[in-house]
């Protein structure tokens, strides 16, 4: 589990900078759950390369190109079954730990029966009460095959914001399931964002009040994440507030 983190500043904010990943869940990869993390500024924040049973669940997404990213490469590699492909060949190594039976299969359900329910696709990766903050390029980006299998994702209560109603610069959804729409203006902006105070620490703008009502989400404890003074650390590093 990646749990209340805050990722910032990995290639800049705007739409060009799309290959550097925020949290990127490799080549089929797992079992993984991303849940109340700040993302911002960071290329593309999620990117889940064709593996399922992970969770995207309460992140907050601000000014990067791309929110989410699903593709579906398990289903075009043919390496993922091939017995002469020693790096794959999945299913002769979950047969060698007997995933059939416990406790793989009480601790992960759908991996009992994971030879018969389309193996390559990903699936069960429910993505639910996230918000997107002003995005430049796109929400949520997928490959053909996802699309297809859309009505097989767990999609809800997410939240796709453009804080000043910019008529152009900041994607949004459209009629994407499980995704609302907000759009503030430019005399009334949505209290959504990240500010630099003059210490150089970077202060998470997010209205509780208004993210439960859209999105069902829970505030992230964002004073609490990063370096802390103990008695191994007696100060904390000077940041120069320019530097994000």
């Amino acid at each position: 589990m990646l749990r209340h983190n805050l990722i910032h500043n990995l290639g800049g904010g705007d739409a060009e900078h799309v290959n550097t990943m925020g949290v990127y869940l490799d080549d089929c990869d797992s079992g993984d759950t991303i849940e109340g993390n700040v993302f911002y500024r960071t290329g593309r924040a999620i990117m889940i390369g064709g593996g399922r049973d992970n969770p995207i669940l309460n992140n907050l997404v601000i000014d990067c190109p791309i929110g989410l990213h699903v593709d579906s490469r398990g289903m075009t590699w043919k390496q993922w079954n091939d017995p002469k492909s020693s790096g794959w060949n999945l299913e002769e190594k979950a047969e060698a730990m007997n995933y059939k039976q416990p406790p793989w299969s009480t601790q992960y359900p759908h991996l009992a029966k994971i030879m018969v329910d389309s193996p390559q696709e990903p699936l069960y990766n429910p993505i639910r009460r996230n918000v997107f903050v002003n995005c430049s390029k796109e929400v949520f980006h997928m490959d053909g095959n996802v699309k297809k299998l859309l009505d097989k994702f767990e999609i809800e209560h997410n939240l796709a914001v453009n804080t000043t109603g910019a008529t152009s610069g900041i994607a949004m959804t459209k009629d994407l399931k499980g995704f609302t729409n907000l759009s503030g203006s430019q005399s009334k902006p949505i209290p959504l964002g990240m500010t630099v105070d003059m210490s150089g620490q970077l202060k998470l703008q997010q209205d509780p009040r208004l993210l439960k009502k859209e999105a069902s989400f829970e505030p992230i404890p964002f004073n609490e994440i990063g370096l802390y003074r103990d008695e191994y650390r007696k100060e904390l590093p000077k940041r120069d507030p320019h530097s994000y």
